[in-house]
């Protein structure tokens, strides 16, 4: 390969690896399920920049293979440690694409997040309704009914005495579910 066509290779490689964080920002910022993913992305443009580096700078391939590596390895024991899993979901009134989604995630303490997702294939989005919060079981859950697609009740379960909840009601934008009363996610303490 000549040093024109590795410098243009390399040009190519930066450009996408650019394009991976522009498209983790906008995940991040639009809430787009499908953009975001920091960790993968990240991943991504890490490798891109090592790759386009090796090609600007040769020197062989033993170098970037090795840090390659230990990137993509970092990366699998992040996801792996962060691994947010479906718990339940509690479809919204029919036709809206609304659905709360319980997410669980049993590292060490078991967590808990509610998150309000807006189905619409590519363009779904996600918003955090009530932030992480630990209990050992799924009985600290609070119960999640609809009123309509912009109202989302969160109520203690029958029996629990703890009153955590407390019939906190979340307003909704009911065009893309994000919540705008209150205007940050719900505190479950």
């Amino acid at each position: 390969m000549s040093s024109d066509s590795r410098t243009r290779a390399a040009g190519v490689l930066f450009v996408l690896a650019v394009l991976a964080v522009a498209g983790a920002l906008v995940g991040a910022v639009g809430h787009y399920t499908i953009l975001d993913r920091p960790v993968l992305l990240g991943t991504l443009a890490a490798s891109l920049i090592i790759v386009s580096g090796a090609l600007v700078f040769g020197g062989g391939l033993r170098g970037p293979v090795i840090a390659l590596g230990m990137i993509w390895t970092t990366m699998g024991v992040v996801t792996y440690v962060n691994g947010w899993q479906v718990y339940a979901q509690i479809p919204g009134p029919t036709g809206s694409g609304l659905e709360v989604r319980v997410l669980y995630d049993d590292w060490i303490i078991p967590d808990w997040a509610l998150v309000v997702r807006k189905n619409d294939g590519l363009l779904t989005r996600e918003w955090t309704l009530v932030e992480r919060f630990s209990s050992e079981h799924a009985d600290g859950l609070p119960m999640v009914t609809w009123a309509d697609p912009s109202h989302v009740r969160l109520d203690d379960r029958p029996g629990d005495d703890r009153a955590f909840w407390g019939g906190q009601v979340v307003v909704l934008d009911p065009e893309i579910g994000r919540p705008l009363e209150p205007d940050h996610p719900v505190s479950s303490f």
